[in-house]
């Protein structure tokens, strides 16, 4: 580590920073010499750094003066990656408006490439103070305005082919409710491959990582401690990097609650990332597939489709008429797949990789013997749609 980042290290680890440590920490970094700075931050843990520094009541305003520093005179000579934490670290916990306008400030000055680089490195940190709670729950509304406007703007500026990955958890990653071809908790065979992909998407160079958001009616609960559980539980998985768009305990009672909720939370997304287009992947046991029929109609620019993956029996009548209505029902992921290359979203290869990964996962599967003969005949009849498509 460079010996002024130890300093630091030093001089903040303790479990109270004085006013006479923050001046030093201050010192350090004012002195660094032009286009080293950044290689001084790299290695620091910035969240406990800008928590450490505090503009006292009866004293200096030592973090207004650090934000000045970095966020200001010397912003140009930091990373994205350097920028995305400092922005970070100012909305976890309460954001004062000092903070909010300064986050606001600085996201507005990045335009085309770099502005959306950043956001999308906002968005991948790891806990539940993201991109959408930023936006939504940590600035104010006229904040939050300014904002949506640089977003659309930009969307204008710097469009792009990315897809967005939405997803849901219940009986679509994992069998949980409805679905009794499978034991509950199974993680469905192909679904991990399948999202790999449509992450990297179908252009022969992978897209940026990192367009994958698990939305669910599950509680976000107080300080998005359920939704930071539901990521925990999902980091075995082998996932693409991934966010989490959680409920309310007010979602949980019907359908119609429920829809809702997921609907609003597609639309924020829309809202963030009106650049990219969008694919959700639903079941049918719950209200997935009025929610995707009811964002294709609302924007088929950007919502492309829905995946919706069948654990209700639905008939070849029903696969019709919510085809009709740009939601495409599978019974398998090898189908997903398929649905996915017609909406030009996979190549070809990529829908083969997902088929041998569900009969990798079938094979290994604890099935009865009527499970494994069904999923077999439904595995069988994707693989011969995937065939036909050359």
């Amino acid at each position: 580590m460079d010996p002024r980042a130890l300093q630091i290290v030093g001089l903040t680890g303790g479990w109270r920073t004085g006013s006479d440590a923050e001046a030093h920490v201050l010192r350090i970094l004012r002195d660094v010499p032009e286009g080293e700075l950044d290689d001084v931050l790299a290695p620091l843990d910035l969240d406990a750094v800008v928590g450490d520094i505090d503009d006292h009541v009866w004293g200096p305003d030592h973090r207004t003066e650090l934000l000045e520093l970095l966020l200001g005179r010397r912003r140009a000579e930091l990373s994205l990656q350097t920028v995305a934490e400092i922005v970070a670290a100012l909305h976890h916990g309460p954001t004062p408006r000092l903070h909010q306008e300064a986050i606001v400030d600085v996201l507005t000055d990045y335009e085309g490439a770099d502005f959306h680089d950043l956001k999308y490195r906002l968005n991948a940190q790891g806990d539940y103070h993201d991109l959408e709670h930023l936006v939504f729950d940590d600035v104010d509304e006229d904040l939050r305005e300014r904002l949506l406007a640089h977003f659309a703007e930009q969307a204008r500026v710097d469009a792009t082919s990315d897809l967005r990955v939405l997803c849901d958890i219940d009986d679509t990653l994992t069998c949980a409710i409805h679905d009794d071809r499978y034991p509950r908790g199974t993680i469905y065979p192909g679904v991990v491959a399948l999202l790999h992909a449509l992450d990297d998407g179908a252009a022969e160079e992978p897209n940026r990582a990192g367009d994958l958001t698990f939305v669910t009616a599950r509680p976000g609960g107080p300080r998005g401690l359920v939704e930071q559980y539901t990521r925990d539980h999902l980091g075995h998985l082998g996932l693409p990097p991934h966010t989490v768009l959680g409920g309310s305990f007010l979602n949980l009672h019907t359908k119609a609650a429920i829809a809702e909720r997921k609907i609003q939370n597609m639309e924020r997304d829309r809202l963030l990332f009106p650049e990219c287009r969008m694919v959700f992947i639903g079941d049918s046991g719950q209200a997935d597939g009025d929610v995707g029929a009811q964002m294709h109609a609302r924007d088929p620019g950007h919502i492309v489709g829905t995946l919706l993956h069948n654990v209700t029996d639905l008939d070849e009548e029903a696969r019709g008429e919510w085809a009709s209505r740009g939601v495409h029902v599978f019974d398998t992921y090898a189908g997903a797949a398929v649905h996915a290359v017609r909406l030009g979203l996979l190549r070809t290869d990529q829908a083969r990789e997902v088929a041998e990964a569900v009969r990798t996962g079938l094979d290994a599967a604890a099935l009865s013997s009527e499970q494994r003969h069904r999923l077999e005949r439904d595995l069988a009849a994707d693989v011969a749609a995937l065939e036909a498509l050359g």
